[in-house]
């Protein structure tokens, strides 16, 4: 009986080391594309949004988010959102990207959270806007465009401050399809 129950015991253990499948504990980050959605949305939007270009692999962009205007008196504010998960191996960290043409979007988008200096990216100042959190949010206004780069506002890891230049840094100008 014992030869028997060692017998058993030695396919099971054959089958844990050679047929068990075997991962991490992290779940894998599920990329949205971003180039042709941001394109349409340029197309209809009544301003040029912008759009990353050229960012570090790590960066993956999870989700998007589209508001166009509707063409009426009140209904003429397009926002765009692009959330990004940074997979750096052994921490994952949150960035997104909004933009909007609203007269207020700053104060929509971040509600109130004034500026408290500022930070240089390449030459541009941006508009540093920390919450009593800690969270940490870098806005932009040139014309009829607000960018806000933010780290999500979340329980989890939030991008640092620079992160967020590495955002800002890889914004251009997107081109509408037809």
């Amino acid at each position: 009986m014992v030869l028997s129950l060692a017998a058993v015991m030695a396919g099971v253990l054959v089958f844990v080391i050679f047929v068990m499948p075997r991962g991490s504990d992290e779940t894998a980050v599920k990329v949205v594309p971003t180039a042709e959605p941001m394109a349409a949305f340029a197309r209809q939007a009544s301003y040029t949004p912008l759009a990353p270009a050229g960012l570090p692999a790590e960066w993956k962009a999870t989700s998007t988010q589209f508001t166009l205007p509707t063409g009426s008196e009140s209904g003429t504010t397009a926002e765009a959102l692009i959330g990004y998960v940074i997979d750096r191996s052994g921490a994952r960290t949150y960035a997104r990207l909004r933009e909007s043409n609203a007269p207020d979007a700053a104060q929509k988008l971040l509600g109130n959270r004034p500026a408290r200096g500022t930070v240089d990216v390449d030459g541009v100042p941006w508009q540093a806007r920390p919450d009593d959190s800690g969270h940490v949010a870098i806005s932009r206004t040139d014309g009829d465009l607000t960018v806000v780069i933010d780290d999500g506002g979340g329980r989890g890891g939030g991008a640092t401050q620079a992160d967020q230049i590495v955002l800002a840094r890889s914004l251009r100008p997107v081109e509408p399809t037809n």
